[in-house]
């Protein structure tokens, strides 16, 4: 199982900017993307005001790595009809974790996906980082 934690990136300028009913078709956009661009099987869930955790069962570092890159570009290249002949086009910065459950809960999992998040963040927006892996139960 892997876990993909995911943040539109400058959400709240958009709301203060556009109004929260733009903010409001960001966030049903945003939705339909994380669902085009994973796998039925997955689990796609709002973790907070304007994050999602996404649950990849049975998913590798590698296919979720590729999953998250899909859902990155297709954010990029979408853009939100925000009514009035106004266009809103957003970004997601992305984390991504692996989860070894005979080592570690998925709570800690989603917790390391979460700080690649804010690397994410750090290193300039719109992009994907990657949690260390776990090793007897420690990241490193």
């Amino acid at each position: 199982m892997s876990v993909i934690a995911l943040d539109i990136d400058h959400f709240k300028a958009v709301n203060d900017e556009h109004g929260h009913h733009v903010g409001d078709s960001v966030l049903v956009d945003m939705a339909v993307i994380f669902r085009q661009y994973s796998w039925d099987r997955d689990l796609v869930t709002r973790f907070g005001d304007e994050e999602f955790v996404i649950l990849l069962p049975g998913a590798d570092h590698a296919e979720t790595r590729s999953c998250a890159e899909r859902i990155r570009r297709g954010v990029e290249r979408h853009v939100v009809d925000a009514g009035d002949g106004l266009d809103v086009r957003i970004t997601v910065s992305i984390g991504v974790a692996e989860v070894n459950t005979a080592m570690e809960s998925v709570e800690n999992a989603i917790k390391r996906a979460d700080k690649a998040l804010y690397e994410a963040k750090v290193l300039g927006r719109n992009r994907v980082c990657c949690s260390e892996a776990m090793a007897g139960g420690v990241s490193f």
